[in-house]
């Protein structure tokens, strides 16, 4: 790595690593709202994406700066597109987060248990996200397997929600409503799994200089 170039990079680095922070949070809170079936946490979720938006733009934008100020050799360069998907990445997981949130007053409001495999995936997926950040700032490509790895637990947990409660639904059209609700924040926490492996895949490259996507 050129000299000159290791402090704005590993500015850009701590810059993400607040934003993974940020969306590690957002995760968290979603989910404890979720299992308790608290709206009002949801609704704080739901106000606090804009600031999760903003830190998006803002470590794009330093990015494309530190770019146009120095002339990176190809490993420079190589760490700073990939800090570009990371953040990307990063950005859609607080989506994610989001979309989860707009669920849980339907939830609440029906005044329905949480099935055990959306809890199980539910805290599966927030487990992820906390591994991701920490993955993401150590460059721990060890983790960064086991998060991939990880993802298949997830995908099965999905489609196993996803098969029981079409079911309920066809057996009592009553529960319609608040199925639907379930299966949507069941897809947003598969799509939250997804981002991370996304993230362990570029740490992986980063680290490594291995192309892992699609191989696991």
């Amino acid at each position: 790595m050129s000299i000159h170039f290791i402090e704005p990079l590993e500015q850009l680095h701590r810059r993400c690593l607040n934003m993974a922070a940020l969306v590690q949070g957002a995760v968290e809170q979603v989910t404890q709202a979720l299992l308790a079936r608290r709206p009002e946490m949801a609704r704080e979720v739901m106000d606090n994406e804009q600031q999760i938006d903003a830190q998006e733009v803002e470590i794009e934008l330093a990015a494309i700066n530190l770019l146009a100020k120095h002339q990176p050799d190809p490993t420079d360069l190589r760490t700073v597109f990939a800090i570009v998907k990371i953040n990307s990445d990063l950005e859609r997981i607080g989506d994610c987060a989001f979309n989860v949130a707009q669920m849980i007053g339907a939830i609440a409001d029906a005044a329905s248990v949480v099935p055990e495999d959306l809890k199980t995936m539910s805290e599966a997926a927030t487990r992820q996200v906390h591994d991701t950040t920490r993955c993401l700032g150590a460059y721990d490509s060890d983790l960064a397997g086991a998060i991939c790895q990880g993802d298949d637990v997830i995908d099965a947990l999905y489609h196993q929600i996803y098969q029981d409660l079409q079911a309920a639904m066809i057996t009592d059209t009553t529960r319609v409503p608040v199925n639907l609700a379930m299966i949507m924040a069941a897809k947003n926490y598969e799509r939250i799994a997804d981002h991370c492996t996304n993230i362990a895949e570029e740490v992986v490259y980063l680290v490594r200089g291995q192309m892992i996507r699609h191989v696991h």
